[in-house]
């Protein structure tokens, strides 16, 4: 019956350290993703006023005269887990979160049309971070990912 002390000693502490872990590091890691599908095109000048705060860094990438918000969807993954996001033309974008390190989060793009992969990259993003991506010819434009994620 020694033993008995010690085992409360125990679960005292290990109720302690409960206590003080960050819940972070409890929790299994989540990571939200936006993305804003827009199409851009160079038949007119116009922009949408959703994307007005971003014109200065689309017209420095791309080389258009309108911008336009077609879509926006948002995913909420843990690590490893994959998320399809739908897209004109019948497309659909399968986005996979793979882990959190250094700061920026490792994720893996893979956009599909009729069951067959037509691109596939992999990308970092700083916590609060975007980025745009050029994407396929769509009407008479080409349509302009904007990917963000919040972890």
């Amino acid at each position: 019956m020694r033993s008995r002390p010690y085992c409360l000693l125990l679960l005292v502490l290990l109720m302690a350290a409960w206590t003080v872990i960050p819940e972070s590091l409890m929790a299994k890691e989540n990571c939200r993703i936006r993305v804003d599908t827009i199409l851009a095109g160079r038949d007119d000048a116009v922009v949408d006023p959703q994307l007005s705060r971003h014109i200065g860094e689309l017209q420095a990438m791309f080389n258009y005269t309108s911008y336009r918000l077609l879509s926006t969807e948002n995913l909420n993954l843990n690590m490893g887990q994959s998320g399809l996001v739908s897209l004109p033309g019948d497309r659909r974008l399968k986005i996979t979160p793979h882990k959190i390190r250094g700061g920026r989060a490792d994720i893996s793009l893979k956009m599909i049309k009729q069951n067959r992969t037509v691109f596939e990259t992999q990308i970092q993003l700083l916590n609060r971070g975007s980025l745009f991506v050029g994407g396929p010819n769509f009407q008479n434009g080409n349509l302009i990912f904007k990917i963000s994620s919040t972890y």
